[in-house]
This record gives C-alpha cells, structure tokens and sequence, in this order.
C-alpha cells in the first residue's frame, strides 16, 4: 500500500521543496540584474497564470495514477510513458550541482563562526569536494527513511526554523542605515522596463525554477496525496508561501547591499562574494552571516530531497527496488555526476564548452533544457489525458472550482511561452 503525507506534512514537503536556492539565492539576484520592483509585476502574473497551473496538474496528476513520473505517464497513455524522462533527467542534473552549491552554503556557514574564506581560496581547497559528498549522505539519509519518518519529520523541523531565520535576519536588515534605499529601488517599478520581452521570459523562467513545477516534483509528492486532499488550497498555500519567502528575501538582501555600498546587479556572486564582505564588518554580522547561510542551506536541503526522491519513487515504481536500494543507486549516480562540477572551481579546472563545469550544468541544464521538462509535462498531461477528467480530478474536494480556461493555459499558452524562455536561452549560448 502506498504511503500517504499527512494534511500538514504535504504542505510543509511541498513548501520545502519549492523553497530554496531559487528563493533565497536567484530571486534577489534576478531582481537586481532586471531593473528592480519592475520585475516584480511579471514575476507575480507568471507564478498565478502559469506555474500554478502546472503545479495543479502534476499534483492532480500524481493523485489519480499514484505512481512516478514514468508510471504516471504510461497510465495516461503508454506511448508518453518514456517523455517522462526528460524532466527526470533534467531534475538529477541540476541535483547534481545544485548539492555542490548546497556544500558551498554549509561551508560559509562555518566560515561565518571561525572567519570568512574568500571564494577563490575556499574553491582551490577540497574543501567543496567534501561539503558536496556530505551533502549527496544526508539527502540520501533522509530520503532513504521514507516519505513519513524521513521526508516529512525533516520538513517538519526545518520549514518553521526557515521562517524563523527569515524574520530574524529581515529585522536585522531593516534597522540597516541607507536599508529604505534598498527598499526603494526594491519595490518601485520602472515601468518602462516592461517593454522588454527579456524581463517577461526571465520572470516566466525564474516562477518555474522558484515552484519547482516542470521538474516532475509535485508529480512525484502528488503520487502520495490523499484522495481526500484540497489540491487548488494545496496548491495556492505552496505557491503563496514559495512566492512570500522571495520577497522577503528581497527585503534581507537590498538593504544589506545598498546600505553598504554593493551593487544589487552584482550576479549569482552576490551572495557568496559580496555577502560575506558585509556581513565580515557589519554588528553582530557573525551571527546574522552564520544565520543567513544557515538559512540558504536548510532551503537548498529542502528543495534537494524532492528531487532525489524523483528517480528514487520511479526504481521503487517501474523496478520494484526497495527505498534503500533506490536512494542508494540514484544518490551515487547524482555523486558521481556531480564530481566534476564539486572540482570545477578547484585547481583541477575541470571545464565544459570552455567555462568551469558546474557554470555549463546550469546553463545547459538549470537555465536551457529546464523549460523542455515542464513543455513535456504540459503537453503529455495536458494533451493526452482527457480534459473533463483532468478538471475533475483538480477539483475533487474543493469548493472553489478551477475553470476550464486552465485547460487552455496548460495545452497552449504555457508551451509557447516556455518555448520563449528556451530560445532566449539558445539565443545566449549562440
């Protein structure tokens, strides 16, 4: 009998694993690159319009068929089984350098208590080698318990301690000299900036990465949902919580950078560089650096959980492994695969298409073939299950009722607009 989450415990896994890196680390820096508050009005019309909807039928989905994404797929129609596995693949990819990211947290979460390394000296260390071999263990560890005593306790314990860092951090961030500056440029939108299609395609792409929709993830939780479960309450609870903790994200990061003179367009670096600068001369900057890198790395744990459970339910579902013989396989292949992106930035120098490995993973995967994975999904679900059924599945239990104008969304809109955020990113590796 397969296992279900409880009522909380779904929406706490689900919320984890939405929150992440993509919250805490990508969303302010997208911000920053794109103008400031100008970004936030594409951002909010693509999490509503396009990654719910997504989210809605991966959990629908899930729910009704009860297996992976392979088995989910193939019950729908067998000749879409096998485009299962573009998301999947796609989604170990990106775990196998999101952990090595995740390392990098853990370790200036260290730094923060003894003294700050700086980035080019930690990476010429084997220091990220060992963070990221621990971080594929602990994953595997948690996952390994089980969806109930190790998925859900985990999310259980660490989503409260998120929220509360956050609140900590934010206070800390606004009593900041100079922090209405960061506040200002923030949330006041340069209207102009919204004739740029690059602004549009960005939001759409980061809505995606920041839900974890597109991924087989929700998918994935799906399959071990209740058939009692609200999914449209479900699926607005994660959503607003998801979309919540990147605001207040940006309410940490830009009072922090302009009251200390960075610039909010610094990059992916901003936190790992120009972060550890502020918080090395900032009061009581020890403690708030060792709390905001604690902060990320629960976030980026959460997010990496949900997608090891990914492979980890299709060999329990398609070849009938046991939990343990799963994670065990899938988490050494994620090690193994992410060993030259652990070594990239270290004195090895391990390239791809001329830029340090973990670099070209992203691009390749996390920013280029993402969008295909969530096109794959939209076009089996949407176009190969029936679409009465489909809504009725959705709206089982729930007394708002999703209109059929989703359908609509999910079978042509949000391909298209994906399609959009995958040719902008050929346009950029071209």
């Amino acid at each position: 009998m397969r296992a279900h989450w409880s009522k909380l415990g779904f929406i706490l896994v689900a919320i984890g694993s939405a929150v992440g890196l993509g919250n805490i680390w990508r969303f302010p820096y997208i911000v920053g690159e794109s103008g400031g508050g100008a970004f936030l009005i594409p951002y909010f019309i693509a999490i509503l319009f396009f990654g719910i909807p997504v989210m809605l039928i991966g959990l629908a989905a899930g729910r009704k068929f009860k297996g992976s994404v392979l088995t989910t797929l193939g019950k729908i129609n067998p000749k879409i089984k096998y485009i299962g596995l573009i998301p999947v693949i796609v989604t170990l990819a990106i775990l196998s350098y999101y952990l090595v990211i995740t390392g990098w947290t853990f370790g200036y979460f260290i730094f923060s208590i003894f003294g700050y390394m700086s980035f080019d000296a930690f990476t010429e260390t084997l220091y990220p080698l060992f963070l990221f071999f621990g971080a594929v263990a602990l994953i595997a560890l948690i996952v390994k318990l089980g969806i109930k005593r190790g998925i859900e306790r985990t999310c259980k314990y660490l989503l409260p301690l998120l929220f509360l860092f956050i609140l900590i951090i934010l206070v800390k961030s606004l009593s900041l000299p100079n922090a209405m500056e960061g506040i200002k440029f923030y949330l006041t939108p340069d209207l102009s900036m919204l004739s740029n299609p690059r602004i549009w395609l960005l939001a759409f792409g980061q809505a995606f990465f920041s839900l974890s929709v597109g991924f087989g993830i929700m998918l994935t939780y799906g399959s071990y949902l209740s058939n009692k479960e609200n999914i449209p309450r479900s699926a607005f609870t994660i959503a607003g919580a998801d979309t919540l903790i990147a605001i207040l994200a940006g309410f940490i990061i830009f009072p922090i950078v302009f009251s200390f003179g960075f610039s909010p367009s610094a990059g992916p670096e901003l936190v790992f560089i120009a972060l550890p600068e502020i918080f090395s001369v900032m009061s009581f900057g020890q403690i708030f650096g060792a709390l905001f890198f604690l902060l990320l790395f629960i976030g980026a744990m959460t997010s990496a959980i949900s997608m090891l459970e990914v492979g980890v339910t299709i060999l329990i579902d398609e070849r009938k492994f046991s939990r343990t013989k799963a994670t065990i396989l899938i988490s050494s292949i994620i090690a193994l695969i992410g060993l030259p992106s652990a070594l990239s930035y270290s004195g090895f120098n391990i390239t791809l298409l001329g830029r340090p490995f973990l670099d070209s993973m992203d691009i390749i995967f996390g920013s280029f073939l993402a969008p295909i994975g969530a096109i794959s999904l939209c076009i089996a679900i949407g176009w190969f299950w029936d679409s009465k059924k489909l809504l009725n599945e959705i709206n089982k239990n729930s007394k708002i009722k999703i209109p059929y104008l989703m359908i609509y969304l999910v079978k042509y809109v949000i391909p298209i607009v994906l399609f959009g955020v995958f040719a902008l990113e050929l346009l950029k590796l071209l």
